[in-house]
């Protein structure tokens, strides 16, 4: 080419220049591996695929709908479905083309087939966000509202991956399409949810991360089909021009990479910050039977750190507990922390008990228990030797044990439903067997007896048959007469209140049970008098005893039952 061939802003450059210029675009020219035939092939795909037809519109707004049903119900395998539909890829090759052979009608075309795209794919999934159903932000579409430079690399990478999947035709381009539609497709479905929802700054940051998307695969896309020879010499005309060309693009990836860094410290930050929460109260919470973090959120602001966790527990914890946990964290931060513990009430049981087993799924797919402090697997022992004790025991239920420290020792607290207190003896007897089991000679036991007692409509149940039996009409009338006679015959003892009658038929008569209360109990004589009363009323062999106990009210006007007065 002689200089009266050459442009005239060219002829005016520095010789070194223009050879500088020749030697770039002839590297260019023998890197360039594509024959003629799919070079041509190519570029008609991109000129059909930049085209803003009514299907290219319809595909990709299925492909945003789906999309935002799949952010919507957090499904992993709904999004990808979305982005094998989506046809995203072609235009933004168009683009890319169009800047680098500044051919302004296929720029013109891919830009309102790509953007015009993602408005519509907006608007879709802005009105799929006003449905009742769109109400909970899932992490799926959570993710799509932080953006980071690790995101544009993979966009960048995306994009690579499909151009030069474009150019040989021994790859399928619709695998590499897939990871740029992922790149793009979820981006734009969650700035239409987030405006719905009124999340505006999640739609920025959605937003923000779909257009650096773009700008990395136009860049990279761009470069791609320079260096393989799509783009004659005479289209990409100087240095300069191809600059001023990718000017905004560039600066655009420029300012994005800028802000996409300092989100990215943000998530460092974040990811570190949520590491020492989950250590600290891991630590703490080992300390509690049966207790463990389920779920931890956090958010840093000016003044401090605010956190929600999620914490398993069979039983509530306290404020004190709470207030502690909020200072460890708060010194181990170095700022204000705020702390709120909800608490979803569970009970890890195994066959060897369920006092401080803390399991959770790894990752190797098996069940492994979580670090528990040692005065918890104290008590998880303790608890299997009172399972021990309590399985020859029929009449023994054990409800709960706990771990209290006390100035002296460990004291081991066993809640159990019996009818009758424990004796000393025998509380005496298991301490021992258990200080001799867990080789720890200041444990002390203490037996929490609990009593319960169960009521119906007819009143508290002494003989089950007489509540649940399976009776006539007739046995239900006489057993009612019965109980009538009972409750008459201990009506007439002096300051003996019936709280409960129950009567069942036996081999020689009928049986009667009562609870009576009173300043006194009453003497086998006045039992007596009761089933000869009774017998009298009946015409029937009565068999009565009580259930007593000296329990009662008193005022001035004399004595009563619970709930009575004078």
């Amino acid at each position: 080419m002689t200089d009266t061939e050459r442009p005239a802003d060219e002829q005016h450059r520095p010789a070194r220049l223009r050879g500088f210029s020749e030697g770039w675009v002839g590297a260019i020219h023998g890197l360039a591996r594509v024959s003629p035939e799919r070079r041509a092939s190519v570029l008609d795909d991109i000129l059909q695929g930049s085209q803003p037809t009514l299907t290219y519109y319809a595909l990709l707004g299925i492909s945003e709908l789906i999309a935002g049903l799949a952010l919507i119900l957090n499904s992993d395998a709904t999004l990808i479905g979305a982005n094998i539909v989506a046809p995203l890829m072609t235009p933004i090759f168009g683009i890319a083309l169009g800047l680098a052979r500044a051919d302004l009608k296929l720029l013109r075309t891919a830009l309102v087939a790509e953007f015009g795209g993602a408005v519509v794919g907006i608007v879709l999934c802005f009105a799929l966000g006003l449905l009742p159903f769109a109400q909970d932000v899932t992490p799926a579409l959570l993710a799509q509202t932080r953006p980071t430079l690790i995101d544009l690399f993979v966009a960048a990478l995306a994009g690579t991956a499909g151009a030069l999947a474009m150019i040989d035709d021994r790859i399928s381009p619709a695998l590499p399409g897939v990871a740029i539609a992922t790149a793009l497709n979820p981006p734009i479905a969650a700035i239409g949810l987030s405006l719905a929802l009124g999340a505006y700054q999640g739609a920025w940051g959605a937003f923000l991360l779909f257009f650096a998307n773009v700008l990395a695969i136009l860049a990279v896309a761009g470069v791609t089909f320079v260096i393989a020879g799509f783009v004659t010499r005479q289209e990409i005309g100087s240095l300069r021009d191809l600059a001023r060309r990718f000017a905004v693009a560039a600066v655009g990836l420029l300012v994005m990479t800028v802000l996409l860094t300092g989100h990215l410290r943000t998530m460092v930050r974040d990811l570190r910050t949520q590491r020492v929460l989950g250590d600290v109260l891991n630590r703490e919470l080992a300390k509690r039977p049966s207790t463990a973090l389920a779920s931890l959120e956090f958010d840093v602001h000016r003044d401090g750190v605010e956190v929600l966790s999620v914490v398993r527990t069979p039983r509530v914890i306290e404020p004190p507990e709470v207030q502690r946990m909020q200072d460890a964290l708060a010194e181990r931060l170095g700022v204000s922390v705020r702390l709120f513990v909800r608490c979803a009430f569970t009970t890890d049981v195994a066959a060897t008990g369920s006092t401080s087993l803390r399991p959770y799924l790894g990752l190797d797919g098996k069940v492994s228990e979580a670090p528990i402090a040692p005065e918890m697997r104290l008590l998880q022992v303790a608890e299997q030797v009172a399972r021990e004790v309590a399985a020859a025991r029929p009449e023994i239920v054990l409800l709960n044990t706990d771990l209290a420290q006390t100035p002296a020792g460990p004291v081991f607290v066993v809640s159990v439903e019996t009818p009758r207190n424990p004796e000393p003896e025998s509380v005496a007897r298991f301490e021992t067997h258990l200080r001799e089991r867990l080789t720890h000679e200041t444990l002390r036991v203490v037996v929490r007896r609990v009593e319960s007692v169960d009521i119906t409509s007819k009143g508290r149940i002494l003989f089950g048959a007489a509540h649940f039996g399976d009776r006539t009409v007739e046995e239900q009338e006489q057993a009612a007469r019965v109980e009538a006679a009972v409750r008459d015959g201990l009506g007439k003892l002096p300051d003996v209140f019936a709280t409960a009658v129950d009567a069942v038929r036996g081999d020689r008569g009928w049986v009667v049970r009562a609870e009576v209360v009173g300043p006194r109990v009453p003497s086998p004589k006045d039992v007596r008098s009761v089933e000869a009363s009774a017998r009298g009323a009946s015409g029937e062999v009565v068999s009565v005893s009580l259930l007593a106990r000296a329990e009662v009210v008193v005022d001035a006007g004399g004595y009563g039952a619970r709930g009575e007065s004078h």
